[in-house]
């Protein structure tokens, strides 16, 4: 009798943490938002947009809000919006919000 209610104990453990874990991985999908990655270079800068200039002719138009978090990679310091100079190489991660390609991080190295 004792034998069983360990062995039931235990079985009911892992079916526990069977469950857990996959409510936390359906949990941790719904969370996940689609990202994409956008690369070029700095063309201009506008009030809650900027142009960035992917290949010869092909300038992309990228929105950002208050959110959004600018990385320094040549100092690999958090920045501001303000030290980004025309002509920087960007990398800016995309995410979707309300519907909306928002930019969650724009990562810029200055041209030297």
């Amino acid at each position: 009798m004792n034998w069983r209610r360990k062995r039931l104990g235990f079985t009911a453990a892992q079916m526990l943490l069977a469950i857990l874990a996959s409510v936390g991985d359906g949990a941790a999908l719904a969370a996940q938002a689609k990202t994409a990655l956008v690369t070029g270079s700095l063309y201009r800068v506008h009030a809650g947009f900027l142009e960035v200039k992917s290949g010869e002719k092909n300038i992309l138009v990228v929105k950002v809000d208050s959110a959004t978090i600018y990385w320094n990679g040549k100092a690999d310091k958090a920045a501001s919006a303000r030290d980004m100079v025309l002509g920087d190489e960007l990398a800016i991660q995309i995410v979707e919000k309300k519907g909306l390609p928002v930019a969650e991080k724009v990562r810029f190295l200055h041209r030297d």
